[in-house]
């Protein structure tokens, strides 16, 4: 796609501000946004495709009276025909069709119908059209209490509201950086004649499944402060949605501090997959530690400071020392059965990033006294 020319159409739209995210990652890309305004005159919509190779027709609507729809999408799709045609070009046209196309609904009939304008004006000049059907996109940006049921749900939950479902049938989804990548990929590959891809979304949904999501989603970010299971494409993408509806000043997260006169210790980041990660502080000569784990894995890693961490195994055997400090960092990681302590040596603060693959849970902690020395 590079030194192309590429005009997207309904530039304020969700999808299309996703496209744009996309092409700004690609050099030698002119993108063209070609707003609302050029569609009242056919002559100046073609002054603003002049020159382009390639045209993202993204711009529609979906909701309204039955003659807005037409016009939104029917109609849009003959504009764009005939300023081609006033232009004598043939620009490869990626046209954002939907998976409503044959549901017989007003929508699904506008759109349909601009595919069948598109298709007659591909085949009668010659000029690349791809159609994308897509299912129900979501992501960052959609505007809530419209036509996505992620993003009604998504601020509904972030404002600390409890959305009511109004039927509960199965939905297919897609992700809006996926359908990007997918609409950039066919824009790179022109066809010889018109190809009508269907956009095979990454989950199909009841609705009620879709807010247990988010309202288990909504309790670990606000309520448990842990990250929940993000190893699946749908649940990384998900969960990425819900947090960009939530207020920027709920993202200062504020943790319990323990102090004593050792240091300072607290937790960072809990993960409901990796355990966690926390962090302390610990004044010179102050030894933290000295105890063992039979199942729990950590590593240790000193940020600032000197120290020294020593492991011995408890059924028996000598004693290894690893002298650590901040301006050379490293990670000490401690095997089960071995007590273990870390030593401040230092003469300023020790500061201290640990990681552990549990949670902690005071009810079964996994954590015996036994001194190292």
């Amino acid at each position: 796609m590079s030194n192309q020319v590429i005009a997207i159409t309904g530039p304020s739209g969700f999808v299309a501000k996703g496209l744009q995210t996309r092409l700004r990652t690609h050099e030698g890309v002119e993108v063209r946004l070609i707003p609302r305004s050029a569609w009242d005159d056919v002559h100046r919509l073609a002054a603003k495709l002049a020159g382009c190779d390639a045209v993202l027709h993204i711009a529609g609507v979906n909701r309204g009276t039955e003659d807005e729809v037409r016009t939104g999408n029917t109609v849009m799709a003959e504009k764009l025909v005939r300023a081609c045609e006033a232009n004598g070009q043939t620009p490869h046209v990626v046209f954002s069709s939907t998976t409503q196309r044959d549901n017989g609904s007003p929508y699904g009939r506008a759109k349909l119908a601009a595919e069948q304008t598109l298709a007659e004006w591909s085949h009668r000049t010659g000029a690349p059209l791809s159609i994308a059907v897509l299912p129900n996109v979501y992501g960052a940006g959609c505007r809530p209490n419209y036509n996505s049921v992620v993003a009604t749900f998504c601020a509904k939950l972030a404002a600390g509201e409890s959305p009511q479902i109004i039927e509960d049938r199965e939905v297919e989804f897609i992700w809006v950086g996926d359908v990007a990548e997918r609409l950039c990929g066919l824009l790179a590959d022109p066809p010889a004649e018109t190809r009508v891809t269907r956009l095979e979304g990454c989950a199909t949904l009841k609705v009620s499944e879709l807010l247990a999501k988010l309202e288990d989603f909504r309790a670990s970010f606000f309520e448990r402060h842990i990250v929940p299971d993000l190893t699946s494409h749908l649940d990384a993408t998900l969960y990425s949605t819900f947090l960009s509806y939530v207020d920027l000043d709920d993202h200062r997260h504020t943790p319990e501090v323990k102090a004593d006169n050792r240091g300072e210790l607290y937790e960072i980041i809990k993960l409901a997959t990796g355990g966690q990660v926390f962090f302390s502080t610990t004044k010179p000569g102050v030894i933290r530690g000295n105890h063992y784990h039979t199942r729990k894995v950590e590593w240790f890693c000193v940020l600032k400071g000197e120290a020294v961490i020593r492991l011995r195994p408890i059924h028996g055997g000598a004693v290894k020392d690893f002298r650590v400090c901040g301006d050379r960092p490293q990670f000490i990681s401690i095997p089960v059965l071995h007590t273990h302590h870390i030593e401040n040596v230092g003469s300023e603060e020790l500061l201290t990033m640990f990681w552990c693959n549990e949670v902690f849970d005071q009810a079964d902690p996994d954590t015996f006294y036994d001194a190292v020395a």
